[in-house]
This record gives structure tokens, sequence and C-alpha cells, in this order.
């Protein structure tokens, strides 16, 4: 292999690493970003777990396609190399980068699914209310039925002796 292949290899290796630094950076912001009670923000360490898994898939299928699947020792250590470039440098940057992509994409989606699941809650509020007014004279019925009937079989004795 000559050393310029190499070299470009590392290159591809270190901005990969960026790149798992900026995904895992916009993994946690989209998951603070939702409110405090959502149930992404329960599954947080779950998906970034799943988050992390995924890119190591990715960085494997990036070496099989750059080098047949053979990694050198520098290979990962350029990965990791990229990750503290990314927290030195690009970090503030591509972080307001992202805040402007959450506040574009995430927001107005998580906006529009609460308002939606509002909606579908209020409708089913209404029909609650309108079968309980529906109801309402048959359990007044059968309250009044039920309490004179037993008013009157009160003072009757079940399982009494015949003397």
């Amino acid at each position: 292999m000559i050393v310029s292949q190499q070299f470009v290899q590392l290159l591809v290796m270190v901005v990969s690493g960026i790149a798992v630094g900026f995904i895992i950076d916009s993994v946690r912001l989209i998951v603070f970003s939702t409110p405090k009670r959502s149930s992404l923000r329960k599954w947080m360490m779950v998906l970034e777990l799943l988050t992390w898994i995924l890119l190591g898939g990715l960085t494997y299928y990036l070496l099989f396609w750059l080098k047949d699947g053979a990694w050198r020792a520098y290979d990962p250590l350029a990965q990791i190399a990229g990750i503290f470039l990314y927290q030195t440098f690009f970090q503030t940057f591509l972080r307001f980068v992202a805040r402007i992509i959450v506040n574009i994409t995430w927001k107005p989606f998580w906006f529009i699914v609460r308002l939606i699941i509002a909606i579908i809650r209020q409708i089913l509020h209404i029909f609650m209310k309108i079968g309980a007014f529906v109801l309402r004279p048959f359990v007044k019925i059968y309250s009044y039925l039920s309490y004179t009937l037993l008013k009157k079989f009160r003072y009757i004795k079940y399982n009494k002796r015949q003397q």
C-alpha cells in the first residue's frame, strides 16, 4: 500500500471520528430538547448505546470499504483523535449548526405530535362526556330502583329456620 493511500485513509478515519463526535453530540442535543417527562429521555442511555453500536458498525463498514476489512493500530487512534478534534475545535460551530437544525426540524415536529395528541384527547373527552350525559338517566333510574328495592327487602331474613 502506498504511503499516500495510507495518509488518505488516516484522514478519512479522523473525519469519521469528527462525524462520530457530531452525531453523538446531536443525539444528546435532540434528547435534551424534549420535555423532561418524555419517554425519549427515559430511554436516553439505551438510545445512546444503540447509536454507539450503529456508529461502530458503520466504522467497520468504512474500514471494510477502504481497506478490505484490515485495520491497523492507527485506525482507532485516528478516530479517537477525530473525536478529540471535534471536542476541541469543531464543537461550538457544529453544535450551533445542530441547534439550528433541531429548532427548524425537531421542535416543530414535536409540537405537531403534541398538538395531535392533545386534539385526540379532547375528542375522546368530548365523546366520554356525551356518553356520560346519555347514560345519566339510566344510572339515576338504576340507583333509585336499587335503593328502593334494597330498602324494601332490608327486613327480609334469609336462611331463616322454620319453627
